[in-house]
Protein backbone atom coordinates (compact mmCIF):
# COMPACT_ATOMS: atom_id res chain seq x y z
CA UNK A 1 0.00 0.00 0.00
CA UNK A 2 1.55 3.50 -1.10
CA UNK A 3 2.52 5.43 1.80
CA UNK A 4 1.85 9.23 2.17
CA UNK A 5 4.23 10.73 4.72
CA UNK A 6 3.51 14.03 4.47
CA UNK A 7 0.72 14.40 1.88
CA UNK A 8 1.85 13.57 -1.64
CA UNK A 9 5.15 15.48 -1.84
CA UNK A 10 6.68 13.01 0.66
CA UNK A 11 6.11 9.22 -0.38
CA UNK A 12 7.64 6.42 1.33
CA UNK A 13 10.28 4.41 -1.12
CA UNK A 14 9.66 7.08 -3.84
CA UNK A 15 11.56 10.09 -4.83
CA UNK A 16 9.82 13.46 -5.24
CA UNK A 17 10.88 16.65 -6.58
CA UNK A 18 10.13 20.24 -6.05
CA UNK A 19 11.44 22.71 -8.49
CA UNK A 20 11.38 26.44 -8.66
CA UNK A 21 12.95 29.80 -9.51
CA UNK A 22 14.89 32.21 -6.82
CA UNK A 23 13.22 33.72 -4.15
CA UNK A 24 10.01 31.75 -4.05
CA UNK A 25 11.26 30.32 -0.56
CA UNK A 26 12.00 26.97 -1.38
CA UNK A 27 14.38 26.03 1.10
CA UNK A 28 12.41 27.81 3.34
CA UNK A 29 9.37 25.75 2.55
CA UNK A 30 11.02 22.30 2.69
CA UNK A 31 12.44 23.31 6.14
CA UNK A 32 9.25 24.18 7.63
CA UNK A 33 7.54 20.71 6.05
CA UNK A 34 10.60 19.23 8.05
CA UNK A 35 9.99 20.64 11.28
CA UNK A 36 6.49 20.05 10.58
CA UNK A 37 7.34 16.13 9.95
CA UNK A 38 9.81 15.93 12.82
CA UNK A 39 7.00 17.43 15.57
CA UNK A 40 3.83 15.72 14.13
CA UNK A 41 2.14 19.04 13.71
CA UNK A 42 -0.34 19.88 10.50
CA UNK A 43 1.74 22.81 8.83
CA UNK A 44 -0.35 23.61 5.52
CA UNK A 45 -3.09 21.49 6.58
CA UNK A 46 -1.07 18.46 5.99
CA UNK A 47 -1.68 15.82 8.46
CA UNK A 48 1.59 13.76 9.87
CA UNK A 49 2.53 11.46 12.32
CA UNK A 50 6.28 12.41 14.02
CA UNK A 51 8.91 11.35 11.52
CA UNK A 52 12.50 11.57 11.57
CA UNK A 53 14.05 13.97 9.29
CA UNK A 54 17.00 14.73 7.56
CA UNK A 55 17.78 17.67 5.98
CA UNK A 56 21.02 17.53 3.56
CA UNK A 57 21.62 21.30 2.20
CA UNK A 58 24.66 21.71 -0.34
CA UNK A 59 24.60 25.56 -0.32
CA UNK A 60 23.79 26.71 3.08
CA UNK A 61 26.69 26.57 6.38
CA UNK A 62 25.23 24.56 8.98
CA UNK A 63 24.84 27.90 11.72
CA UNK A 64 22.87 29.38 8.53
CA UNK A 65 20.93 26.64 8.48
CA UNK A 66 20.44 26.06 12.53
CA UNK A 67 18.94 29.85 12.06
CA UNK A 68 16.51 29.01 9.18
CA UNK A 69 15.33 25.33 11.27
CA UNK A 70 15.02 27.69 14.65
CA UNK A 71 12.99 30.68 12.73
CA UNK A 72 10.24 27.79 11.19
CA UNK A 73 10.15 26.07 14.61
CA UNK A 74 8.94 29.33 16.43
CA UNK A 75 6.99 30.95 13.32
CA UNK A 76 4.75 26.95 14.07
CA UNK A 77 4.82 27.78 17.75
CA UNK A 78 7.32 24.92 18.65
CA UNK A 79 10.28 25.03 20.95
CA UNK A 80 13.30 24.31 18.42
CA UNK A 81 14.72 21.82 21.48
CA UNK A 82 11.82 19.49 20.76
CA UNK A 83 13.34 18.91 17.54
CA UNK A 84 16.38 17.53 18.76
CA UNK A 85 16.16 14.15 18.74
CA UNK A 86 13.58 13.51 15.13
CA UNK A 87 15.18 16.50 12.87
CA UNK A 88 18.78 16.16 11.50
CA UNK A 89 21.15 18.49 9.79
CA UNK A 90 23.75 18.36 8.00
CA UNK A 91 25.85 20.89 5.38
CA UNK A 92 27.29 19.64 2.26
CA UNK A 93 30.14 23.12 2.57
CA UNK A 94 33.52 21.77 3.16
CA UNK A 95 34.57 18.12 3.30
CA UNK A 96 31.19 16.41 3.87
CA UNK A 97 29.61 16.70 0.84
CA UNK A 98 27.90 13.83 -0.73
CA UNK A 99 28.89 12.68 -4.07
CA UNK A 100 27.00 10.00 -5.80
CA UNK A 101 28.82 10.08 -8.89
CA UNK A 102 32.89 9.10 -9.51
CA UNK A 103 35.07 9.18 -12.27
CA UNK A 104 35.73 5.94 -13.55
CA UNK A 105 38.86 5.49 -16.39
CA UNK A 106 37.72 4.73 -19.70
CA UNK A 107 33.77 4.64 -17.93
CA UNK A 108 33.40 8.55 -17.91
CA UNK A 109 31.49 9.25 -14.86
CA UNK A 110 29.41 6.28 -12.70
CA UNK A 111 27.12 6.15 -9.26
CA UNK A 112 29.19 5.59 -6.57
CA UNK A 113 27.57 2.59 -5.32
CA UNK A 114 30.20 2.31 -2.16
CA UNK A 115 28.92 5.28 -0.89
CA UNK A 116 24.90 4.60 -1.73
CA UNK A 117 25.07 1.29 -0.08
CA UNK A 118 26.50 3.72 3.26
CA UNK A 119 23.99 6.13 2.81
CA UNK A 120 21.39 3.23 2.65
CA UNK A 121 22.75 1.37 5.36
CA UNK A 122 22.71 4.98 7.61
CA UNK A 123 19.25 5.48 6.40
CA UNK A 124 17.60 2.15 6.76
CA UNK A 125 15.23 1.83 10.11
CA UNK A 126 16.73 5.30 11.25
CA UNK A 127 15.31 8.11 9.05
CA UNK A 128 11.63 8.74 7.52
CA UNK A 129 12.48 11.61 5.31
CA UNK A 130 15.45 12.72 3.22
CA UNK A 131 15.43 16.16 2.08
CA UNK A 132 18.42 17.23 -0.55
CA UNK A 133 18.43 21.11 -1.26
CA UNK A 134 19.71 21.59 -3.81
CA UNK A 135 19.91 18.26 -5.64
CA UNK A 136 22.81 19.38 -8.16
CA UNK A 137 25.10 19.52 -4.91
CA UNK A 138 24.85 15.62 -4.89
CA UNK A 139 27.14 15.28 -7.82
CA UNK A 140 29.60 16.09 -10.63
CA UNK A 141 27.47 15.60 -13.61
CA UNK A 142 26.80 18.53 -16.34
CA UNK A 143 23.00 18.82 -15.50
CA UNK A 144 22.45 19.16 -19.59
CA UNK A 145 23.71 14.95 -19.47
CA UNK A 146 20.74 13.67 -19.70
CA UNK A 147 21.58 10.03 -19.21
CA UNK A 148 24.10 10.75 -16.39
CA UNK A 149 20.96 12.79 -14.51
CA UNK A 150 19.17 9.78 -14.57
CA UNK A 151 21.81 7.57 -13.18
CA UNK A 152 22.30 10.28 -10.61
CA UNK A 153 17.55 10.04 -10.38
CA UNK A 154 17.61 6.55 -10.32
CA UNK A 155 20.51 6.54 -7.34
CA UNK A 156 18.37 8.54 -4.93
CA UNK A 157 15.57 6.29 -5.82
CA UNK A 158 17.70 3.12 -4.91
CA UNK A 159 18.20 4.80 -1.61
CA UNK A 160 14.43 5.43 -0.45
CA UNK A 161 13.72 2.28 -1.56
CA UNK A 162 16.22 0.01 -0.13
CA UNK A 163 16.43 2.47 2.52
CA UNK A 164 12.86 3.06 3.21
CA UNK A 165 12.25 6.41 3.26
CA UNK A 166 11.30 9.06 1.66
CA UNK A 167 13.16 10.91 -0.65
CA UNK A 168 12.46 15.00 -1.66
CA UNK A 169 14.95 16.65 -4.30
CA UNK A 170 15.24 20.11 -4.81
CA UNK A 171 15.98 21.48 -7.91
CA UNK A 172 15.93 24.81 -9.88
CA UNK A 173 14.06 26.27 -12.53
CA UNK A 174 15.82 26.44 -15.51
CA UNK A 175 16.96 30.52 -16.41
CA UNK A 176 14.57 32.35 -17.37
CA UNK A 177 11.84 29.75 -18.01
CA UNK A 178 8.45 28.98 -17.06
CA UNK A 179 7.65 27.09 -13.62
CA UNK A 180 4.40 26.29 -14.69
CA UNK A 181 5.48 22.60 -15.82
CA UNK A 182 7.37 19.27 -15.26
CA UNK A 183 10.18 20.28 -17.32
CA UNK A 184 10.59 23.64 -16.04
CA UNK A 185 13.88 22.11 -13.80
CA UNK A 186 16.93 23.39 -15.28
CA UNK A 187 19.08 21.05 -17.02
CA UNK A 188 18.11 17.31 -17.88
CA UNK A 189 14.50 16.50 -18.44
CA UNK A 190 15.03 12.68 -17.25
CA UNK A 191 15.28 14.31 -13.46
CA UNK A 192 11.22 15.07 -13.29
CA UNK A 193 11.16 12.07 -15.42
CA UNK A 194 11.85 10.03 -12.55
CA UNK A 195 10.23 11.37 -10.01
CA UNK A 196 6.47 10.05 -8.75
CA UNK A 197 5.14 13.85 -7.83
CA UNK A 198 6.53 17.27 -8.93
CA UNK A 199 5.73 20.49 -7.60
CA UNK A 200 6.37 23.78 -9.27
CA UNK A 201 7.05 27.00 -6.88
CA UNK A 202 5.71 30.14 -9.02
CA UNK A 203 5.56 34.05 -7.87
CA UNK A 204 1.80 35.27 -7.33
CA UNK A 205 1.48 36.86 -11.14
CA UNK A 206 -0.76 40.63 -11.08
CA UNK A 207 -3.71 38.87 -12.43
CA UNK A 208 -3.79 36.37 -9.52
CA UNK A 209 -3.26 39.37 -6.89
CA UNK A 210 -6.26 41.31 -8.27
CA UNK A 211 -8.55 38.22 -7.84
CA UNK A 212 -7.07 37.19 -4.43
CA UNK A 213 -6.93 40.72 -2.76
CA UNK A 214 -3.17 41.19 -2.78
CA UNK A 215 -2.12 44.06 -3.32
CA UNK A 216 1.01 44.77 -5.62
CA UNK A 217 3.30 45.81 -3.32
CA UNK A 218 2.58 42.32 -1.41
CA UNK A 219 2.33 39.70 -4.82
CA UNK A 220 6.24 38.95 -4.70
CA UNK A 221 5.60 37.37 -1.50
CA UNK A 222 3.15 35.25 -2.36
CA UNK A 223 3.79 31.97 -3.63
CA UNK A 224 1.69 29.43 -5.23
CA UNK A 225 2.52 25.60 -5.03
CA UNK A 226 1.37 23.81 -8.24
CA UNK A 227 1.19 20.18 -8.50
CA UNK A 228 2.70 19.55 -12.09
CA UNK A 229 3.23 15.93 -11.86
CA UNK A 230 1.56 13.09 -10.11
CA UNK A 231 1.85 9.21 -10.99
CA UNK A 232 0.29 7.99 -7.28
CA UNK A 233 -2.75 9.93 -6.61
CA UNK A 234 -5.04 12.55 -8.16
CA UNK A 235 -3.55 16.33 -8.88
CA UNK A 236 -4.05 18.59 -5.93
CA UNK A 237 -5.52 22.10 -6.05
CA UNK A 238 -3.20 25.15 -6.12
CA UNK A 239 -2.08 25.61 -2.58
CA UNK A 240 -0.55 29.14 -1.11
CA UNK A 241 1.86 30.01 1.00
CA UNK A 242 2.94 33.77 1.80
CA UNK A 243 7.00 34.69 2.39
CA UNK A 244 7.25 36.23 5.78
CA UNK A 245 9.62 36.49 8.28
CA UNK A 246 10.35 36.17 12.83
CA UNK A 247 12.98 37.22 14.93
CA UNK A 248 14.89 34.23 16.07
CA UNK A 249 16.08 35.52 19.97
CA UNK A 250 19.66 34.36 19.53
CA UNK A 251 20.97 37.22 21.11
CA UNK A 252 19.46 37.36 24.50
CA UNK A 253 21.86 39.12 26.08
CA UNK A 254 21.99 42.10 23.99
CA UNK A 255 18.30 42.75 24.32
CA UNK A 256 18.04 42.96 21.38
CA UNK A 257 15.47 40.33 19.39
CA UNK A 258 18.65 38.66 17.21
CA UNK A 259 18.49 37.27 13.80
CA UNK A 260 15.49 37.93 11.40
CA UNK A 261 15.08 35.34 9.88
CA UNK A 262 12.57 34.52 6.70
CA UNK A 263 9.84 31.77 7.01
CA UNK A 264 6.84 30.33 5.04
CA UNK A 265 3.26 30.67 6.59
CA UNK A 266 0.25 29.13 4.92
CA UNK A 267 -1.80 31.86 2.91
CA UNK A 268 -5.26 31.07 1.74
CA UNK A 269 -6.35 33.64 -1.14
CA UNK A 270 -9.98 35.50 -0.53
CA UNK A 271 -12.28 34.93 -3.61
CA UNK A 272 -12.50 38.12 -5.32
CA UNK A 273 -16.03 38.52 -7.21
CA UNK A 274 -14.64 39.82 -10.84
CA UNK A 275 -16.32 41.89 -13.32
CA UNK A 276 -17.18 39.32 -16.20
CA UNK A 277 -17.48 41.76 -18.82
CA UNK A 278 -14.04 42.28 -18.68
CA UNK A 279 -13.27 38.83 -18.56
CA UNK A 280 -15.54 38.20 -21.18
CA UNK A 281 -13.44 40.26 -23.62
CA UNK A 282 -9.87 38.16 -23.12
CA UNK A 283 -11.65 34.77 -23.37
CA UNK A 284 -13.19 35.98 -26.88
CA UNK A 285 -8.99 36.58 -27.70
CA UNK A 286 -9.11 32.64 -26.28
CA UNK A 287 -11.36 31.31 -29.03
CA UNK A 288 -8.77 31.85 -31.68
CA UNK A 289 -8.74 28.52 -34.12
CA UNK A 290 -8.67 25.79 -31.63
CA UNK A 291 -11.07 23.21 -30.52
CA UNK A 292 -12.41 24.04 -27.53
CA UNK A 293 -14.40 21.40 -24.96
CA UNK A 294 -17.14 22.55 -22.57
CA UNK A 295 -16.34 19.89 -19.51
CA UNK A 296 -13.88 20.70 -16.73
CA UNK A 297 -12.90 16.97 -17.10
CA UNK A 298 -10.96 17.74 -20.50
CA UNK A 299 -7.21 19.02 -20.73
CA UNK A 300 -8.85 21.07 -23.85
CA UNK A 301 -11.16 22.50 -21.41
CA UNK A 302 -12.09 26.55 -22.97
CA UNK A 303 -11.26 27.48 -18.91
CA UNK A 304 -7.50 26.20 -19.28
CA UNK A 305 -7.38 28.83 -22.55
CA UNK A 306 -8.90 31.60 -21.63
CA UNK A 307 -6.80 31.49 -17.73
CA UNK A 308 -3.57 31.70 -20.03
CA UNK A 309 -5.08 34.56 -21.65
CA UNK A 310 -5.79 36.52 -18.98
CA UNK A 311 -2.58 35.04 -17.02
CA UNK A 312 -4.08 33.27 -13.88
CA UNK A 313 -4.38 29.58 -12.96
CA UNK A 314 -7.56 27.81 -14.53
CA UNK A 315 -7.73 25.26 -11.82
CA UNK A 316 -7.66 27.39 -8.85
CA UNK A 317 -10.04 30.11 -10.60
CA UNK A 318 -12.15 27.10 -11.74
CA UNK A 319 -15.26 28.70 -10.35
CA UNK A 320 -14.77 31.98 -11.86
CA UNK A 321 -14.28 31.03 -15.72
CA UNK A 322 -17.17 28.46 -15.30
CA UNK A 323 -19.45 31.48 -14.42
CA UNK A 324 -17.89 33.42 -17.26
CA UNK A 325 -18.48 30.96 -19.95
CA UNK A 326 -22.00 30.23 -18.80
CA UNK A 327 -22.15 34.43 -18.87
CA UNK A 328 -21.12 34.10 -22.52
CA UNK A 329 -23.17 31.49 -23.10
CA UNK A 330 -26.23 33.62 -21.97
CA UNK A 331 -25.34 36.46 -23.91
CA UNK A 332 -24.66 34.11 -27.13
CA UNK A 333 -21.48 35.22 -27.49
CA UNK A 334 -20.71 31.65 -27.70
CA UNK A 335 -22.61 28.63 -28.14
CA UNK A 336 -21.90 25.16 -27.60
CA UNK A 337 -22.27 22.07 -29.90
CA UNK A 338 -21.45 18.23 -30.17
CA UNK A 339 -18.26 16.65 -31.76
CA UNK A 340 -19.37 13.39 -32.78
CA UNK A 341 -16.29 11.76 -33.62
CA UNK A 342 -15.10 12.57 -29.95
CA UNK A 343 -15.60 10.66 -26.62
CA UNK A 344 -18.07 11.56 -24.03
CA UNK A 345 -16.06 14.08 -22.03
CA UNK A 346 -14.24 15.54 -25.06
CA UNK A 347 -17.69 15.84 -27.36
CA UNK A 348 -19.52 18.91 -26.22
CA UNK A 349 -17.64 21.71 -27.68
CA UNK A 350 -17.64 25.76 -27.44
CA UNK A 351 -17.13 27.99 -30.39
CA UNK A 352 -17.68 31.87 -31.45
CA UNK A 353 -21.21 32.96 -32.47
CA UNK A 354 -20.97 35.70 -35.60
CA UNK A 355 -18.46 37.92 -36.59
CA UNK A 356 -15.50 38.43 -33.43
CA UNK A 357 -16.39 42.18 -33.73
CA UNK A 358 -20.45 41.18 -33.00
CA UNK A 359 -19.69 39.78 -29.87
CA UNK A 360 -17.43 41.96 -28.44
CA UNK A 361 -19.80 44.84 -29.21
CA UNK A 362 -22.31 42.59 -27.65
CA UNK A 363 -20.02 42.01 -24.41
CA UNK A 364 -19.44 45.35 -24.59
CA UNK A 365 -23.15 46.66 -23.97
CA UNK A 366 -23.94 44.45 -21.25
CA UNK A 367 -25.49 46.46 -18.39
CA UNK A 368 -24.12 45.77 -15.19
CA UNK A 369 -27.49 44.80 -13.53
CA UNK A 370 -26.57 41.31 -16.12
CA UNK A 371 -23.12 40.82 -14.99
CA UNK A 372 -22.65 37.27 -12.91
CA UNK A 373 -20.90 37.41 -9.93
CA UNK A 374 -17.75 35.27 -10.03
CA UNK A 375 -18.79 32.06 -8.42
CA UNK A 376 -22.21 31.99 -8.93
CA UNK A 377 -23.49 29.48 -11.75
CA UNK A 378 -25.70 30.64 -13.91
CA UNK A 379 -27.84 27.72 -16.15
CA UNK A 380 -26.18 27.22 -19.33
CA UNK A 381 -27.78 26.84 -22.97
CA UNK A 382 -30.87 25.14 -22.75
CA UNK A 383 -29.54 22.06 -25.20
CA UNK A 384 -26.96 21.03 -22.01
CA UNK A 385 -27.84 18.39 -19.67
CA UNK A 386 -27.00 18.35 -16.48
CA UNK A 387 -24.51 15.60 -17.16
CA UNK A 388 -22.79 17.27 -19.88
CA UNK A 389 -20.18 19.37 -17.27
CA UNK A 390 -18.31 17.21 -15.29
CA UNK A 391 -16.87 17.72 -12.24
CA UNK A 392 -14.03 14.80 -12.48
CA UNK A 393 -10.39 16.32 -12.11
CA UNK A 394 -8.16 15.96 -15.84
CA UNK A 395 -7.04 12.46 -15.78
CA UNK A 396 -3.38 11.65 -15.12
CA UNK A 397 -1.30 9.30 -16.95
CA UNK A 398 0.57 6.57 -14.66
CA UNK A 399 3.86 6.56 -15.50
Amino acid sequence: MREFLFGPAYQKEQVTLTIAGGGTGKTSLCIAEAVAMASGTDFLETPTRPLRVWIYNGEEPLDELDRRVRAAAIAQGLDHAELRESLFVNSGRGAKRIDLSKSVQNKGMQVNDELVRSLIDSIRGRIDVVIVDPFISTHSISENDNSGIDMMAKAWARIAEEGGCAVHLVHHTSKGGSSDSADASRGASSLAAAARYVRNLAQMSGAEARTSGVGEEERQSHVAIRVTKQNNTAVAGTRWIRLSAVAIGNDPDSGKPGDIVGVVQPFKPKVVEVDLTEWASAALDALGDSRHVYNFGSEKWFGFAVADQLGIDGKANRRQIESLIDFMLNLAAIETYNDPGKNTRERLCIRGVGPYATMRKEVAATPASRRVAAGKRKAAADALSTSDREDDPVAVEEA
